[in-house]
This record gives C-alpha cells, structure tokens and sequence, in this order.
C-alpha cells in the first residue's frame, strides 16, 4: 500500500487558502528574481543557505526549498515547521485518514466508525484504536479532508 511510504514520523501539511499552482506560481516568481533559473543557479541558491532555502508567500505561510535527489524536477518543497497556515500531523493519524477517504470513495466502509478505522488501520499495518475519543487527532484530519464519518 502506497499509504506506507509517508513514513512513521509526523509532518507539517498546509491548509491555508493558496492552492498548489499558486504556491508554485509564487515560489517560481521568488527564484526568479532572485537570478535562479537552472538546476546549477538551484544548487548554489541552496548551498548559500546550508542546502536549504526558505521562502514567505503571500499569505505569510513559510515554505523550505531542498534539492529532490536525481530527478529532472529539482525543486523540492515543503511546508516549514510551525509556519502559519500549517499543523503537525503525525503519520500514522495522516495514513488513517487517507485510507479512511479513499474507502469512504470506494464503498469500502461497513460498520462504525471505530471497526471501520481499525479495519484500515490493520492493512497499514498500524494498532488498533481502543475508542472513538482517543482518535481525535484521526478525526480532526479527516475533517479537514473533508471525509469526517456520518454517524
């Protein structure tokens, strides 16, 4: 299952109201005048901040620039730690909600909301929740996928 290579750590995701191309758009126009236009210009930008970069976009969220290892798409990006319009999600919360959406999409839930989630969890090869209350963090990233249980 694809779901498993998020990893077991935790993660900053973005939920601010910039969509992906404008991100993009704006990190481009950063770069961009800031004289970087290849990978090489990349490469020396980063190296300048000790192989990483940081950028503020238009609606003050913070983003950090890396290197993508061997690929002809370079520019790695991800959200900064803390930064606004962001939370820390853990991954095993991330990979329950994920599979929690993609079931609920496919007819593959059946019960409640407790069996479903262990169900799922079990094929990620996660432990089991002992009750509803204690997935509050599942539920508050389901919410915010927009998949959050009916019952």
């Amino acid at each position: 299952m694809r779901l498993l290579a998020l990893g077991g750590s935790q993660m900053d995701m973005y939920a601010g109201q910039l969509d992906v191309a404008a991100i993009f758009d704006e990190i481009r126009t950063q770069l961009k005048t800031a004289g970087v236009g290849t990978r090489a210009a990349y490469e020396a930008y980063l190296l300048q901040g000790g192989g990483y970069a940081t950028m503020a976009l238009s609606d003050t969220s913070v983003w950090v620039l890396r290197l993508a290892a061997d690929k002809p798409d370079y520019i790695h990006l991800h959200p900064g730690r803390y930064s606004p319009h962001t939370f820390r999600v853990k991954a095993s919360a991330l990979k329950t909600a994920l599979a929690y959406l993609a079931a609920s999409r496919n007819g593959g839930l059946k019960g409640p909301l407790l069996e479903d989630l262990n169900a799922l969890r079990a094929g990620l090869r996660l432990s089991p929740l002992r009750s509803v209350s204690e997935s509050g963090h599942i539920l508050e990233i389901m919410s915010l996928l927009d998949c959050g249980p009916v019952d």
